[in-house]
């Protein structure tokens, strides 16, 4: 069986995108019908999600709906099979509810993959109103595929997104830097990177546990008290900290330096910056001078994730749902884990914002029809039955993401850097503007740091010789 691509795992996958949209039309169905209703009931003073059988006793008749019912074709994002089917039941009350709006959802599972899928409809021509972004959007707007939504926004008086919204997610949606030019899409999910420690090692080495006010020098000096030679044989068998050599997760701490890697629309390649070689020469330090993070071959037996739930390793760099590798093992074997904000850098305090947004196609025939179905998708009913009842990464939702993190969620105990952490969020640099074409060049060219075979100021230079290149070619063509 394929296995399915949810949106946890795409992150994984890889941030670029090339190509267009489009997708095809169901048939009529003119035959009562058995559904599953998603509902909320309230068991043991907490909201559960409930799937009732429904018969829908009327017709439903796909090709009978009023000659001005506008067609909208949604192209979902990355789901499992329960999501897909909790979202066709939502889809079928936005039906009963806005019978004028002829809405289509497709739901793509298993291979060959959500972007191959969507890229193989685009090349047949196929109709896509609406796309739910598992990657960034950025190539699509660049080819004109996308629908600037500013004025569906500025025209519709119910509809907000400051406030509303997460910063760092309204910052995404729009095509460049300070909330300017065209706006291609609503907030709609998000990740960051926070600081999880295991309480057991903590409280056997009688360290106090990370806290908002922690630096990188209290990091690094809890670090260095939690890596231990256990048997004496002058190994290492537990770590302070797991950071490693994805840019996901260092790139936070190159901005709390006050360096960075690439801002295309803004400064250009920021590798050799003073502030990003101090920072990257930091990183290969704990590995190899202090040693207090695990290398590769130390990691692969059994992996970050395993090695903290097993006691070896202090302290994990990891997104939200790492709460749903770490609750698990809570639940079953006694995990008492944390979760923290990121440290205070030399700078600032800084943490990657990955923003899925929910775009229109500038291929709709019906604009506002899409609209109404796009504000379906981002409001608090759907996200919290999507996000939240059934666990996925969070809503970008204010509302949505406070509630699951404050009522919902019933541990850690303290969950506060749950909600505080996208106030600090920074666009992650692999989902902006020729993110991916960036990524191509950097991530290899700095194996030699996490290596240890060549020093950050090494090889930096280089780097930003080929970054500049790129964007100039990229710009030209």
């Amino acid at each position: 069986m394929a296995k399915l691509l949810t949106r946890r795992t795409f992150l994984r996958a890889g941030a670029g995108v090339a190509g267009a949209a489009a997708l095809a039309a169901c048939g009529a169905t003119p035959t009562p019908q058995v559904i599953e209703k998603v509902v909320t009931q309230i068991v043991e003073g907490t909201p559960q999600v409930v799937k009732e059988t429904v018969v829908v006793e009327k017709e439903v008749q796909v090709t009978a709906a009023p000659a001005e019912a506008a067609k909208i074709v949604v192209y979902e994002c990355c789901w499992n099979q329960e999501h897909i089917d909790a979202g066709k039941a939502l889809y079928e009350t936005f039906r009963q509810d806005n019978p004028s709006i002829l809405v289509e959802d497709f739901w793509p599972a298993g291979d060959p993959g959500w972007m191959e899928i969507l890229l193989a409809k685009t090349a047949a021509n196929e109709q896509v109103d609406i796309i739910w972004w598992c990657a960034s959007h950025h190539k699509f707007a660049q080819e004109g595929r996308l629908l600037d939504m500013k004025p569906l926004l500025e025209a519709d008086p119910s509809f907000k997104m400051e406030g509303v919204f997460q910063d760092a997610g309204i910052d995404f949606c729009y095509d460049v830097p300070g909330r300017a030019g065209p706006l291609w899409g609503i907030p709609t999910n998000y990740a960051t990177t926070l600081l999880w420690y295991n309480i057991a090692m903590f409280d056997a080495a009688s360290l106090a546990y990370p806290t908002a006010d922690w630096t990188y020098d209290d990091l690094l000096a809890a670090a260095q008290t939690l890596t231990k030679d256990v048997d004496g044989d002058g190994t290492n068998d537990e770590w302070g900290i797991a950071i490693g050599s994805d840019n996901w997760y260092y790139e936070p701490f190159l901005k709390g330096w006050g360096g960075g890697i690439v801002e295309v629309d803004g400064d250009g390649c920021l590798l050799n910056k003073p502030e990003t070689i101090e920072a990257l020469q930091w990183l290969q330090n704990l590995m190899h001078e202090s040693k207090v993070e695990p290398l590769p071959e130390n990691t692969a037996a059994m992996g970050e994730d395993a090695m903290f739930i097993s006691g070896k390793l202090g302290m994990v760099i990891r997104p939200e749902w790492a709460q749903f590798n770490f609750l698990p093992p809570h639940e079953s074997a006694g995990l008492l884990y944390g979760v923290s904000l990121m440290p205070t850098g030399p700078k600032k305090r800084a943490t990657n914002y990955w923003a899925g947004i929910t775009s229109v196609t500038s291929q709709t025939a019906a604009p506002q029809a899409a609209w109404e179905v796009a504000k379906f998708i981002t409001s608090d009913a759907y996200q919290r039955t999507m996000t939240v009842f059934i666990p996925e990464s969070p809503a970008a939702r204010i509302e949505t993401t406070r509630y699951r993190f404050e009522d919902y969620d019933k541990y850690p105990d303290d969950r506060s850097a749950l909600i505080e952490s996208p106030k600090y969020g920074q666009q992650y640099y692999a989902i902006a503007r020729y993110g991916k074409e960036m990524q191509d060049i950097v991530s290899p060219a700095l194996d030699p740091v996490w290596l240890g075979t060549s020093k950050p100021a090494e090889v930096v230079d280089a780097i930003c010789e080929q970054v500049t290149a790129k964007i100039a070619e990229l710009r030209a063509g």
